[in-house]
């Protein structure tokens, strides 16, 4: 299923968008209509059938569903976000049809776990079928089903859903082969036997450098995502839809190839000036963040691609015009794996399309680029790692709570929650003396403390059931102690909850002025806190 609506996605705004092109060179001012067109439609059918009232890229969609929401993508939500990315698409907002397909594709897979009742987990049905969709979408089979593994954390695997995504991913690309759906990113011509060992810090350099540029682009991203707050609340969606219009409709008057899904940008890289290319580059920035967050939707890797490839374009004219094109391969992987958060996705990918001809190059740029941009955070829920159930609920209802932000919550500190004065062990006793207070309490954790009362680290019931017998007679500073989270009393509740969030932390430890241990908090504290915030609001 999943191959063949990727298949018809693929082929509708291929042959819509070549049209409109093509209508609106010849007659410019219908720049200004396309676009326009296309984000009231994307925004009211979501307004209108949407569970979820607020336009946003199909991958924010996703991650959101797959953290947020325990029963899956429902039925109607993944019809209506599909054709409200098709219409941004075809009518000229910087979005691909990656999206509309990967978000259908996964609405089916979670139907069909709840019709056929397989009791699999909504996140591992979700990103079967997203793998099916993304698949389908480029005709990659090993790259849809990395993208569905690595997509959900930042530097972790979601490896549950590897066997049937695998399936599901080959399957789809098959059947978008058979149907012959045309493809969103033509070939590359490639003329390379073998590259010099210069070519190994040349691409780490173009790395570092290109973390720099997804740095820009995450920061217009995030500007434009604000902007449309502002705009909303002075004058309304009316107004936010029509600055959204101007702003494409212009854009695409005056640089055509900055707007639209991109079919366009292959040949321009390959033949365009460095001016040009430099105008692009900043121009479809602008309109893809204007898109996705002005009323549009849809799919945002194939947008990255370009960008990254517009961006390999410029330094290889500039630099070794004769090896262009491997700089905008090293650009497509390397800028895709900054923004996505994304390391093995994007090398697979240009090795699929592309063949394998440069990969160490591009492997290189690609990994110096994903940890130079480790701290961009595009995705506001993109966890770094797994976590546990406990974890996982603090995490859903911290980027709930988030969403409004209360001001009661906002003046909160450390002090306020903490339980204050909680039971410890001293670093001077037994590992039997430690033991036995376990045994005296519930708990499976206890801070430790030096002689002045100074947290050194803290003590689990895992950790000593690790020690043999001969050692319980052993100072408990003897044995490696887990390091502790410490926050001063004044510490904000909401800085502390993120950075317990981003730790893995369960619980952190209070101190004083003096670094004196005054109290404890635990994730089920302030997951409590936060729930009550959330039923208020």
């Amino acid at each position: 299923m999943a191959g063949f609506a990727a298949s018809v996605i693929n082929g509708l705004v291929y042959y819509s968008w070549e049209t409109f092109y093509q209508d609106a060179l010849k007659t410019p001012t219908l720049f200004f209509v396309f676009p326009f067109t296309g984000l009231v439609l994307s925004y009211f059918l979501i307004h209108l059938f949407a569970w979820y009232k607020t336009p946003k890229s199909s991958f924010h969609n996703i991650l959101e569903v797959f953290h947020l929401a325990p029963s899956g993508l429902i039925p109607r939500e993944a019809i209506v976000k599909t054709v409200s990315g098709i219409a941004t698409s075809i009518f000229g907002g910087s979005a691909g049809p990656e999206g509309p397909s990967a978000v259908i594709s996964g609405g089916f897979s979670s139907w069909l776990n709840k019709i056929l009742r397989l009791r699999m987990g909504s996140g591992k049905v979700l990103m079967i079928g997203v793998a099916a969709g993304f698949s389908a979408s480029f005709k990659t089979p090993l790259t849809g089903l990395l993208f569905a593994l690595e997509f959900p954390y930042r530097r972790d695997i979601e490896k549950e859903s590897f066997i049937e995504a695998a399936i599901a991913s080959s399957t789809a690309y098959l059947v978008s082969v058979a149907v012959g759906a045309p493809s969103l990113v033509p070939s590359l011509q490639l003329d390379v036997a073998a590259l010099p060992m210069v070519w190994l810090p040349i691409s780490m350099v173009f790395g570092l450098a290109t973390g720099g540029v997804v740095f820009l682009f995450t920061s217009v991203y995030g500007a434009c995502e604000r902007l449309a707050r502002q705009v909303v609340i002075r004058g309304g969606y009316p107004l936010m839809l029509i600055i959204g219009g101007i702003v494409l409709g212009g854009v695409g008057y005056v640089s055509p190839q900055s707007v639209g899904p991109g079919y366009q940008m292959v040949p321009l890289m390959l033949s365009g000036s460095l001016m040009t290319l430099g105008v692009v580059l900043l121009l479809r920035t602008l309109t893809t963040g204007i898109t996705m967050n002005f009323g549009g939707t849809g799919g945002l890797f194939l947008p990255t691609l370009l960008l990254g490839g517009a961006w390999g374009a410029m330094v290889g004219t500039a630099l070794m015009p004769s090896m262009t094109p491997i700089f905008i391969l090293m650009g497509m992987a390397a800028f895709s794996a900054g923004v996505h958060k994304m390391m093995l996705t994007p090398i697979v990918f240009i090795a699929e399309v592309f063949g394998p001809h440069t990969i160490i190059p591009i492997i290189l740029s690609t990994v110096v680029c994903f940890f130079v941009s480790g701290a961009y955070s595009f995705y506001p829920i993109q966890p770094a790692n797994k976590v546990s159930q406990e974890e996982l609920a603090l995490e859903r209802f911290y980027y709930k709570v988030t969403r409004s932000r209360p001001k009661e919550l906002e003046k909160l500190t450390a002090r306020d929650i903490a339980t204050r004065n909680p039971q410890r062990l001293h670093a001077n006793v037994s590992i039997r003396e430690a033991m036995k207070a376990f045994g005296e309490t519930s708990f499976r954790l206890m801070p430790v403390v030096n002689a002045d009362e100074k947290v050194v680290g803290y003590a689990t019931l895992e950790g000593l059931a690790f020690l043999s017998k001969t050692a319980l007679d052993d100072p408990l500073n003897t044995v490696e102690l887990q390091p502790p989270l410490v926050f001063g009393e004044d510490e904000p509740v909401m800085n502390m909850i993120e950075k317990m969030i981003e730790g893995k932390e369960d619980h952190c430890f209070i101190v004083d002025g003096e670094q004196k241990l005054t109290g404890i908090i635990s994730t089920i504290d302030v997951t409590h806190l936060l729930m009550s915030y959330y039923i208020q609001v």
